[in-house]
């Protein structure tokens, strides 16, 4: 049985998270929940217990600006959390550019050789430095959600050994199915990056028709098995 699963989802910023709760349990989708800051991770994961739900310690590179005194709590918390996100670069404002850089750079430093950490990256105008910071020595698992970026960045990014998880609006874009086949099978994941997508379906539904979606493009791929492999087992 191939089940389902979700690696990039916002259970804080949903409008009815009791509802979110049960629908993730009752159709047994394994979700990563990301957060937006240090403070909200800390606080969702010690208030919400569930087999199918893993938080993962954010810092949204828009909030780091404005939230810069819970960077020493991002430190403090990031040796205990094997998930990470949502964190990375976001150049759609450069204000604070150079804030966004030194704080991605230094939590690439601080998890490189993690073999343990998951992370989901935000890159947003900013996949060339996103890739640059990492580089090719690493043992954490990084992920690049709702990837925007252009072929070469693309194919630096497969070569490297990234995953890609791969929400509906993603599929709809032509410049994003141009680029599927170039993503090997196996380094395909599913995200819905809830609640900022607008589903005209439940979540469990979404990520069905996701899945089905991307075997329709892509051929015979086993989604589950690829989200295995990130898990390490």
């Amino acid at each position: 049985m191939e089940h389902l699963y979700d690696t990039h989802f916002h259970l804080d910023l949903q409008k009815d998270r009791v509802g979110a709760i049960y629908e993730i349990e009752e159709h047994q989708i394994y979700t990563i929940a990301v957060t937006n800051l240090p403070d909200l991770y800390r606080k969702e994961s010690g208030e919400i217990a569930s087999k199918y739900i893993r938080f993962a310690l954010g810092f949204h590179p828009e909030l780091i600006h404005h939230y810069k005194n819970q960077i020493p709590l991002m430190w403090e918390l990031l040796p205990v959390a094997r998930y990470v996100g949502e964190v990375g670069l976001d150049f759609v404002d450069m204000t604070y550019k150079n804030e966004q850089l030194a704080f991605f750079s230094e939590l690439i430093e601080r998890c490189r050789y993690d073999e343990d950490k998951i992370i989901t990256i935000h890159s947003r105008r900013a996949v060339r430095q996103v890739l640059n910071i990492i580089g090719d020595r690493f043992r954490f698992k990084p992920i690049l959600h709702w990837f925007t970026g252009n072929k070469e960045e693309l194919l630096n990014a497969v070569e490297k050994g990234f995953y890609f998880s791969v929400n509906k609006s993603m599929l709809n874009t032509k410049k994003f199915q141009s680029m599927l086949p170039l993503i090997p099978k196996e380094r395909l994941l599913l995200e819905t990056d809830s609640p900022f997508i607008s589903f005209p379906y439940s979540h469990h539904d979404t990520l069905i028709k996701l899945r089905q979606l991307i075997i329709k493009e892509k051929g015979n791929v086993n989604l589950w098995n690829n989200f295995k492999k990130v898990l390490g087992g």
